[in-house]
């Protein structure tokens, strides 16, 4: 379901404050429990190296950390508690870190959990020095947000979220990380 314009406004500020997938599109309500079975958190597929001064390689290293933001964050509030902070630094930083922890927190505290995957559908990156922006119109119709306890979904995601992300190079690692999601609404 695309959102409406008259309930956009509403969305938005829950989506700033939270994953584009669990809450940015929550419109429709299913009947359908949600999957027992979580997204997996795996390893990135490179082993980290040293910065690579190609802007190619930049690009795809970027792409590649937006890419795993999702199905992490997606996975991440079906582990310890006390595991959240240090998953999630794996791939971002604050704000976004701070966001993010702060919604999973939210979402246990109300008796929610994420469910599904989303698909990434970048159009657009751009790398400066150890800054980088992602334009993405992502496909999160087959995620949403599940009662914790039945598993009954209570919303589905739109087909079409519009982000743009910023992700920063962290000085410790080298590595690109999130670190701010916006969702500026309208057509993707």
């Amino acid at each position: 379901m695309i959102v409406g314009t008259r309930r956009w406004p509403q969305l938005a500020v829950l989506a700033a404050t939270a994953l584009a997938p669990m809450l940015v599109a929550g419109c429709s309500s299913g009947d359908a429990p949600a999957p027992t079975s979580s997204p997996t958190l795996s390893a990135p597929s490179q082993a980290p190296s040293a910065p690579s001064t190609s802007g190619q390689d930049q690009r795809q290293a970027v792409e590649a950390t937006y890419a795993q933001f999702w199905p992490r964050s997606l996975a991440i509030p079906n582990t310890p508690e006390d595991t959240w902070r240090n998953a999630m630094a794996a791939i971002a930083v604050d704000p976004q870190l701070s966001t993010t922890l702060e919604a999973m927190h939210r979402n246990k505290q109300v008796g929610v959990k994420p469910y599904g995957d989303v698909t990434t559908r970048i159009s657009h990156v751009e790398v400066r020095g150890d800054r980088a922006t992602v334009i993405d119109c992502q496909d999160g119709s087959r995620s949403g947000q599940a009662d914790a306890a039945t598993g009954d979904r209570k919303t589905v995601g739109s087909p079409q979220i519009p982000i743009h992300a910023q992700l920063a190079r962290d000085a410790a690692d080298g590595q690109w990380k999130v670190s701010q999601l916006e969702y500026p609404g309208g057509p993707c």
